[in-house]
């Protein structure tokens, strides 16, 4: 009696110890986790992205594209991606599948712009309540490698499983067990074949239900932390909160005992331990999936609006997080264009946020803008700092500058193109077809087209380059459309006098280097350093002074010299 009191004593010691324990370890993760989320606000996340986590990233922006998205062209020529990497500070795969999307689809609705600014506002004006909605999120945390939208979007077609046969299964045994009491002789025999069954068959169908025990415990996670999203004194998102709440209360059944499906680590947890052998033995979890899957069906709607919700949300504290840390900025101010006339944009410090020391530039354009200067001067630079801050201002309503005013557009550009082996097609084709799309856009928008041109038809002969190129520019820039192009071609800069304000970039040569200040000026560039270049990385003098006096001949005759 002695010993089995003792014995008592000593597991009740053990479970308590263990729950003090994990108490603790609770508690210190979460101070460890706001001292965290407190310092290092208004910093990038370091996060690193493998191409597989990328996909899974991509994949709800895939599910939902639209004609007047940010296109793959522009998207490539842009880097858009490492633009998302820059601003991406959210917390949960959710919220960077949602701000991924957001950051491709800008908006031409003013209402959509405000009611985040109105959000964004709201999540970053009480730093602890801000700390708290971070918790939350946290808590959902990450579905590497996988798109949880994927999954949500697959419920529909999610195989239940036969329930009822693995309820069979586990009662099968559970009454083996009982019965070995009254003739184990017998039913001891009986219940090692029910054990065997029971073995191989929980295993065959547990390999087509692993993909969903991550997710289900993954939406377990979700729906727990929704609630505590809805915890969150957060004044000015009471309308999303009750939404989060009305919809968890829906898949509350789901969320029921959870615990029977998580798990299954092996890590060396005792209790985890036993729950793994009984879950075997039973079939317990593939019955409570069964069951979940059967919820999910039933509530795919309250699951997408928890997605979107939180989704939204985490990414309105990630642009929160990216403003604490940009600097300067600024809320851009964006009216809808009548006509032609109405077309224009104008900003002061634009900068670009990929750059650790960028030069920052002005602009106050009323019509298409033609840029020139010599090689690595900041061409291409400047007309990419100006489109991405175009989308930022129609998408995270956050634009990298002093002041920032523009009607809405449709962003399209053909900067970084190059030959497609795949499809057989050169350059030149590639280039071509690039430019139609936005003339045809320009055409028929109801919104105006802002495009951005680097080195246009660069993949043809001078002559008809230059005949084919200003009409095309001209008939963008007579069209629906704003157009910023760069060009080494300065007599693009005569010809269109009068469709395009002419802007360039320029350089000086100090101690033999060349030098530039990335400045944007007035005017056509009158400098050029292609032959200077070829002259300091020590090409020979015959090539350099022999390229010089062509270079020179052609200037005052107009011809080439042979």
């Amino acid at each position: 009696m002695d010993t089995t009191y003792k014995i008592v004593i000593a597991a009740i010691l053990i479970v308590s110890l263990l729950i003090i324990k994990g108490i603790y370890d609770e508690r210190l993760y979460k101070k460890r986790l706001y001292n965290r989320l407190k310092n290092t606000w208004g910093q990038p996340s370091g996060r690193e992205y493998s191409n597989e986590v990328f996909q899974a990233i991509k994949y709800y922006y895939s599910q939902n594209i639209s004609e007047t998205d940010i296109d793959d062209i522009t998207c490539n020529d842009l880097d858009m991606d490492a633009v998302f990497m820059q601003i991406n500070h959210t917390m949960t795969s959710i919220g960077e599948e949602c701000l991924y999307a957001l950051l491709r689809k800008p908006c031409t609705d003013i209402s959509v712009l405000e009611e985040r600014e109105n959000t964004i506002n709201c999540i970053q004006a009480d730093e602890e309540e801000r700390i708290k909605l971070q918790m939350a999120l946290a808590g959902m945390g990450r579905l590497e490698k996988i798109s949880v939208y994927s999954y949500i979007k697959e419920i529909n077609s999610m195989d239940k499983g036969n329930r009822l046969y693995h309820i069979c299964c586990g009662a099968s045994l559970a009454i083996s067990l009982c019965l070995c009491i009254v003739n184990p002789a017998v039913m001891v025999l009986v219940t090692a074949l029910l054990i065997i069954h029971n073995v191989i068959t929980y295993y065959k169908s547990k390999a087509k239900a692993d993909p969903y025990i991550r997710v289900f415990t993954f939406i377990s996670r979700i729906i727990r932390q929704a609630e505590s999203i809805a915890d969150t004194g957060i004044a000015g998102l009471g309308g999303y909160k009750d939404r989060l709440v009305a919809c968890t209360r829906s898949l509350k059944k789901f969320n029921k005992n959870i615990w029977l499906v998580a798990g299954g680590n092996m890590n060396g947890d005792i209790l985890d331990s036993a729950m793994d052998y009984l879950r075997i033995l039973f079939h317990i979890d593939l019955i409570k999936i069964s069951s979940m899957a059967g919820e999910l069906k039933k509530h795919e709607k309250e699951l997408n609006t928890i997605y979107n919700i939180t989704g939204y949300i985490d990414s309105m504290a990630s642009i929160a997080s990216f403003r604490a840390g940009a600097g300067h900025f600024c809320i851009p101010v964006l009216y809808k264009a009548k006509g032609r006339k109405d077309i224009s944009m104008d900003f002061t410090n634009l900068y670009h946020p990929l750059l650790e020391k960028p030069v920052k530039n002005s602009i106050n354009a009323g019509k298409s803008i033609l840029v020139t200067g010599s090689n690595a001067s900041g061409k291409s630079v400047f007309i990419k700092t100006v489109a991405i801050n175009a989308i930022f201002a129609q998408t995270i309503h956050t634009v990298l500058a002093d002041s920032y005013n523009s009607c809405f557009f449709h962003i399209y550009s053909s900067m970084a193109l190059r030959d497609d082996i795949f499809t057989n097609e050169s350059y030149y084709i590639v280039e071509i077809k690039s430019l139609k799309r936005i003339i045809d856009k320009a055409d028929k928008a109801d919104t105006p087209v802002l495009c951005f041109i680097d080195e246009v038809l660069r993949g043809t002969n001078t002559l008809e380059r230059i005949a084919s190129s200003s009409q095309i520019l001209k008939y963008i820039s007579e069209a629906s459309a704003m157009c910023y192009a760069a060009t080494h071609d300065l007599e693009l800069a005569k010809m269109l006098q009068g469709s395009f304000d002419n802007y360039h970039f320029e350089e000086t040569v100090e101690d033999g280097n060349v030098v530039f200040d990335y400045k944007l000026r007035k005017g056509t560039t009158k400098t050029r350093n292609a032959i200077k270049l070829l002259d300091m990385i020590g090409y020979k003098q015959v090539i350099t002074k022999g390229a010089e006096r062509a270079a020179q001949f052609f200037l005052e005759n107009g011809f080439w010299t042979v």
